[in-house]
């Protein structure tokens, strides 16, 4: 079926680049655009009026967790002050033999919940790091979207002693048997739901995975034919771990093993030889992704809420690096990312004049889709993928705007984006993704996530409850007021 969107704002792809056509026309065949322009001279079989819209490309989201954050949602505006600015290891370490709360959710209600919160963001490619299963792959073919998966794997785990001193504890045959779990399940699914569905490699962390267990990636993914995807400067901790241990940065070292290419990429890169936390005179961090063709996946507003930022997007991309967005924890909107971007760019570099809007639009679709070497997704043009998203921009917040990708990064959320497309198939119209109970949805999240901060002292090594790890922002109030 032919599909016409006419009278919108059109983001179309042309001569390596986005341009703005303003009250243009777009129009879609089965899962390809086929027509970009004014004025359409053929047959269509639906026509939809996109006046007062943005009509873009689906967002390419390459750094993901699907599950209810419960963990995450504990640490806002609190954690350990020893661990410099890493919010994670606040869940993710427990003491020996006891499992934390980062690895305790249920992953079919996590999943379902998190692909939902991202398509409803425009989000119709999006890379979850690990907890893939049966489960995901059946939400994932259910949502209509396209996603990038495998379970993740490490021979590393963080470990808390009798004192809460973090240590690390290394079982390489685990690491060896995650691996090839991971690539028995791309064996599986890879292609799965009219190719929606692709293989990546999640070795997890710098840190956890030893170097035998990443040159065995790396001979893996070369011989799957599929990318791999790890997090490496996430924070001081890890970085420092890595020089101490192998007298390398992160960076360095994932050169070292072989591990860096244009099929990889390197979720977060906050703590890099560019950042002034590091301390590491005569750094060449960007030098060798640049070089390499590395991707880096820039989540920006978990790392704010650390206070803790890239330095910076300008930076990376003025050094040659590949930059793409991710939404990592939550909330998983990706257009508030872009306002993110932008912003923290612009303070960590003191000009106003760097990030722009069109900047970080490119990094959330052109640079996620270079990352995942697809030419056919991250842009509207004859051929590519029929993967479109539609924002109202007539809105109160809003307000007035000249320039409507301006408006989408500086005030737009996903509450505004009303429609979806994904191989050209609805998945969200009105607002709402398609065949989902979104309020039922949302009440089952509640309930996991209450279930899990329930079982904080089974974990945390001093045994505290959620409210002693995390106490609530205000004082709980006492007495009735008036009568």
């Amino acid at each position: 079926m032919r599909t016409l969107l006419e009278g919108g704002d059109v983001v179309a792809y042309a001569d390596g680049g986005h341009r703005l056509l303003r009250g243009g026309t777009l129009v879609f065949e089965d899962d390809r655009v086929v027509f970009v322009g004014r004025r359409y001279p053929g047959h269509a079989d639906r026509r939809i009026d996109a006046t007062g819209t943005l009509v873009m490309p689906g967002l390419v989201n390459i750094h993901c967790h699907a599950d209810t954050e419960a963990g995450g949602r504990l640490v806002a505006d609190a954690g350990r002050r020893d661990y410099f600015h890493a919010g994670f290891l606040n869940y993710f370490a427990a003491p020996r033999g006891v499992t934390p709360l980062g690895a305790r959710g249920d992953r079919t209600r996590g999943a379902r919940f998190a692909l939902v919160e991202m398509l409803k963001s425009g989000c119709t490619t999006v890379v979850p790091i690990g907890g893939a299963d049966e489960a995901m792959i059946e939400t994932i073919g259910a949502l209509g979207m396209r996603a990038y998966v495998s379970p993740a794997y490490k021979d590393g785990s963080y470990v808390l002693d009798a004192r809460g001193a973090l240590t690390y504890e290394w079982d390489e045959a685990a690491g060896r048997q995650g691996l090839e779990r991971a690539k028995t399940f791309i064996g599986k699914h890879d292609g799965a739901h009219a190719g929606r569905v692709r293989g990546m490699l999640f070795p997890y962390q710098v840190d956890t995975c030893s170097p035998a267990l990443l040159r065995a990636t790396r001979q893996a993914a070369d011989a799957l034919g599929v990318g791999i995807e790890i997090h490496a400067g996430q924070n001081l901790l890890e970085f420092h771990e890595i020089l101490r241990r192998h007298v390398r940065t992160p960076v360095e070292f994932l050169e070292d093993v072989g591990l860096l290419g244009p099929d990889a990429i390197l979720g977060h890169c906050i703590i890099s030889t560019a950042h002034h936390l590091a301390a590491l005179p005569a750094g060449r961090d960007l030098e060798i992704l640049a070089r390499t063709g590395t991707t880096v996946a820039h989540c920006p507003l978990v790392f704010a809420r650390r206070g803790n930022a890239l330095e910076s997007f300008h930076r990376f991309r003025a050094a040659g690096v590949n930059v793409g967005l991710g939404t990592d924890t939550y909330p998983r909107d990706l257009v508030a990312e872009m306002r993110w971007a932008s912003l923290l760019c612009k303070i960590v570099e003191h000009d106003f004049t760097l990030a722009t809007a069109g900047d970080v639009l490119g990094a959330a679709t052109l640079g996620g889709a270079r990352a995942l070497r697809r030419d056919d997704l991250g842009r509207l043009a004859p051929g590519a993928k029929a993967d479109i998203v539609v924002v109202d921009l007539r809105k109160i917040r809003i307000g007035p705007y000249r320039d409507p990708i301006r408006a989408l990064v500086n005030c737009a959320t996903m509450d505004d984006v009303t429609r979806v497309f994904v191989d050209g198939r609805p998945v969200v119209d009105g607002g709402r993704v398609v065949g989902v109970d979104e309020e039922a949805l949302l009440v089952e999240a509640q309930a996991e996530a209450e279930r899990l901060w329930k079982t904080v002292p089974e974990w945390h090594w001093e045994q505290r409850t959620a409210d002693e790890m995390s106490p609530p922002s205000l004082p709980a109030l006492e007495q009735d007021l008036g009568g």
